[in-house]
C-alpha cells in the first residue's frame, strides 16, 4: 500500500512547524510517553504490537534543507521517508537526513531498505540525542489512508553516529494512542 501525504510537494515535514523544547510545554498525557522516549521508537512500537512492519515510503537523494545545509555544511544528503505499522495500524510517519559525509562514513545507512533506522543507530555505543523538540502540527493536514487530521503531534532529534550527524524527524498517527 502507497502512503502519499498531500498538503507539500516534499513532506508534512516542510510544514512551517514550530519546533520547541519539551522543557517550554505541557504535553497530553497519552502524547507525552511517545514524543520524550529517549529509546529507540521502533523498539518501544515493537513491545506494544503483536506485528510491526516497516513501509518504505521513499528514499532519495536531494539537496538538504537550508537549516540542514547551514548546520553541516553540506549540500546534499538522503532523504528517507517511512512508515511504521503495528498489528495494521499506521502509526508513526517518520522522516530522516543524512548528510553525504555520514553515508560516505557508516555506508550500511544508504542500504536500509526495510530496516528501521532506529534498530541500525541505537546499536552503536557511540550513539548521541540531541535535545527533543516538539512541534503540533494542525490545519486541516490531508492523509489518503486517514483523511484530514486536525492535529498531529511531531518531534524531532538531531543524533550523531560515530561523530556522524543525521536528524530524524517523527509524526505520531493516531493509530500510535490505541496501542
Amino acid at each position: 500500500m502507497q502512503f502519499n501525504f498531500m498538503h507539500s510537494t516534499d513532506s508534512l515535514f516542510q510544514l512551517q512547524a514550530t519546533w520547541q523544547n519539551v522543557q517550554q510545554l505541557q504535553l497530553p498525557d497519552a502524547v507525552e510517553p511517545w514524543l520524550l522516549g529517549q529509546g529507540s521508537l521502533t523498539a518501544q512500537l515493537k513491545s506494544h504490537c503483536q506485528s510491526f512492519r516497516l513501509e518504505l515510503v521513499a528514499e532519495h537523494w536531494q539537496a538538504l534543507p537550508l537549516f540542514l545545509q547551514q548546520q553541516w555544511r553540506q549540500a546534499e544528503g538522503l532523504k528517507r521517508d517511512v512508515i511504521l505499522w503495528c498489528d495494521q495500524q499506521p502509526c508513526v510517519y517518520a522522516q530522516s537526513w543524512l548528510p553525504e559525509s555520514t553515508l560516505e562514513k557508516m555506508e550500511p545507512l544508504a542500504r536500509l531498505g526495510s530496516q528501521p533506522l532506529g534498530e541500525y543507530i541505537f546499536q552503536h555505543a557511540s550513539l548521541e540525542r540531541g535535545a527533543i523538540e516538539v512541534a503540533l502540527l494542525e490545519d486541516g493536514l490531508i492523509l489518503p489512508v486517514l483523511g484530514e487530521q486536525k492535529q498531529l503531534w511531531a518531534r524531532r532529534s538531531f543524533f550523531s553516529v560515530q561523530q556522524q550527524p543525521l536528524l530524524v524527524q517523527e509524526i505520531f498517527l493516531p493509530g500510535v494512542f490505541q496501542l
